[in-house]
């Protein structure tokens, strides 16, 4: 089972272009660290030196300040970490999830980081990050003042 979900994974990353072959011709190289406890799927793009074990799924949007002008009075803002609560417990319970959320009160981002290790989000890209990536979605989407709604795969690593 486990070279199933390895061969899986290979493919989804394959296939995104987050991660797709750079340049001449090089390619992703992927490998697994050993320790006496744990096996851990590892990647690397291309020859770049840029390795990693975890990747996150970003849910980002553009909320609205209020009528201060800032974020500290503002609805939509308020909303969106409503609608980050409700999903919360579902969320942590992605295998090896760890969830972070980022504000941005100058540029007004809100940003949801669902991070896993390479193996466990392989799956999960799979089965097209449902089923809770779309409703998150257009329930953010529905909240007034949300604007650009937006997603992205990215490599996250703790250096």
């Amino acid at each position: 089972m486990k070279i199933l979900q390895a061969a899986l994974l290979l493919s989804t990353l394959a296939i995104s272009t987050a991660f797709a072959p750079i340049g001449g011709g090089s390619s992703s190289s992927f490998s697994t660290t050993t320790t006496t406890t744990t096996t851990q799927l590892r990647a690397e793009i291309g020859e770049t030196g840029v390795a990693f074990t975890n990747v996150a799924r970003e849910w980002r949007c553009k909320y609205t300040p209020g009528p201060s002008g800032g974020p500290g009075d503002s609805d939509s803002l308020k909303a969106c970490q409503t609608l980050l609560d409700t999903y919360l417990p579902k969320l942590k319970e992605l295998p090896g999830a760890k969830i972070t959320r980022q504000v941005c009160g100058g540029c007004l981002d809100f940003k949801v980081s669902i991070v896993q290790p390479l193996e466990e989000h392989g799956v999960w890209a799979a089965a097209n990050y449902e089923p809770l990536e779309s409703e998150f979605l257009e329930k953010l989407k529905a909240i007034d003042g949300v604007t650009q709604v937006e997603t992205q795969e990215i490599t996250f690593e703790a250096l």
